[in-house]
């Protein structure tokens, strides 16, 4: 097994895949709109109290509310859910990602007192002039009077700014804003999403056919109007691509790296587990956005398929939903256990997952390169609640 129930202290919790934005890189937009296949849908607060009992909430450090297709601020019942969670654990880290666009400012002030300890990170790319050209359908404006509401209210607020050409000469103006604004911090992050052309099938790379480091913006008729672009400044780029270009280099193909790296499993490291807004149960978010690559964007090559091959193989999707299911028998069930069985496989034409050899083979990490500051990693963040648990409970 992956690791045993009792190990897990932190879970990845998408509770939506509805979004008030449609930015050009996120995986649920597919030719400036939302992919057709993907199925708008949350969590309720029921859900949440069927899959998160609270001997099991108690049992947790931290709660990552971010997800890999929506925004937590558009869920109905997020606050009545971040109050049962703080009910049944007053010490759980809850951190909740957002772009910040959505909501009146009485939702902002209540979030804000329910969420005790925890914090909201907001993600906002720019300034007045920037921010909306990748978070589109958000208004700088009100996003301020949001961040305002929440961090008057009381509320713990981390500003992440990722850096494009078309910004970065605003990094630093921006930091003195979060300071201003009362953010406790400010990080700016360095996309590895250019780099999907490498390693992933991207129809809306391959169509555009374009030199990298320019990703193609569409508008809401499917039309091309523009791109995004690295950053000029290399201290804003992410050094992954270092790496990459070696490895190319010394295998031939990525391919082949990912057929022979040793995999060591951020998920089994840091003991969390990812859930999905439809209840599903995965070992982390990348294992869950490769089972949906057939849906979402009509892919056929077979190494982007092998989450889907285990799934099917081993019953179906129902076997790791936590709504039929309990999360014990779901972690400690076959499909998790086929997982970390594929790690092994001599290749990935024999059935090693590709996205778990690319997103935690051990000579690339294009994850963790993002963050200017490593600490801030989500990760690293688990690990250190759980190791500071272990040295209070020891002291007792």
């Amino acid at each position: 097994m992956i690791y045993n129930f009792e190990d897990i202290k932190g879970v990845h919790l998408e509770i939506t895949t509805k979004c008030n934005a449609n930015c050009p890189m996120c995986g649920r937009n597919a030719f400036g709109v939302v992919c057709p296949g993907l199925q708008l849908t949350e969590l309720t607060l029921e859900d949440c109290r069927k899959i998160f009992p609270p001997t099991f909430l108690s049992q947790l450090t931290d709660i990552s509310i971010c997800g890999a297709y929506g925004d937590p601020a558009c869920t109905q019942e997020l606050l009545e859910i971040i109050e049962y969670m703080r009910r049944s654990n007053p010490n759980l880290e809850i951190d909740i990602y957002t772009n910040g666009g959505a909501r009146s400012l009485s939702w902002w002030k209540r979030l804000a007192r329910v969420m005790g300890n925890g914090k909201v990170v907001f993600g906002i790319d720019g300034l007045e002039d920037t921010n909306h050209i990748y978070r589109q359908g958000t208004v700088f404006s009100i996003i301020l009077q949001n961040v305002r509401a929440f961090i008057r209210a009381g509320g713990r607020a981390q500003w992440d700014f990722i850096v494009f050409k078309h910004n970065e000469h605003q990094v630093e103006q921006a930091r003195e804003l979060s300071i201003k604004l009362g953010f406790e911090v400010f990080q700016i992050k360095r996309t590895n999403r250019f780099f999907k052309v490498f390693y992933e099938e991207d129809p809306a790379l391959e169509s555009a056919g374009e030199e990298f480091g320019k990703y193609p913006v569409y508008d809401s008729h499917g039309k091309k109007s523009g791109y995004l672009e690295l950053p000029e400044n290399p201290n804003y780029r992410n050094d992954s691509l270092k790496a990459l270009e070696v490895l190319m280099k010394e295998f031939g193909s990525l391919n082949r790296y990912f057929d022979e790296t040793p995999i060591d499993c951020k998920a089994k490291r840091y003991q969390s587990v990812f859930v999905s807004a439809t209840g599903l149960v995965f070992p982390c978010c990348w294992a869950y956005h490769q089972a949906n690559c057939r849906t979402l964007y009509n892919v056929t090559d077979s190494f982007e398929l092998g989450v889907e091959n285990i799934l099917r193989e081993t019953g179906g999707v129902h076997q790791i939903s936590a709504k039929e299911y309990s999360l014990k028998d779901i972690v400690e069930g076959e499909f998790f256990k086929r997982i970390e069985e594929s790690w092994d496989l001599p290749g990935l034409a024999r059935g090693r997952l590709k996205v778990c050899a690319r997103a935690c083979g051990r000579r690339m990490d294009m994850y963790e390169e993002q963050f200017e500051n490593k600490a801030l990693n989500p990760w690293c963040s688990t690990a250190l609640k759980t190791l500071n648990e272990i040295d209070r409970k020891a002291k007792r």
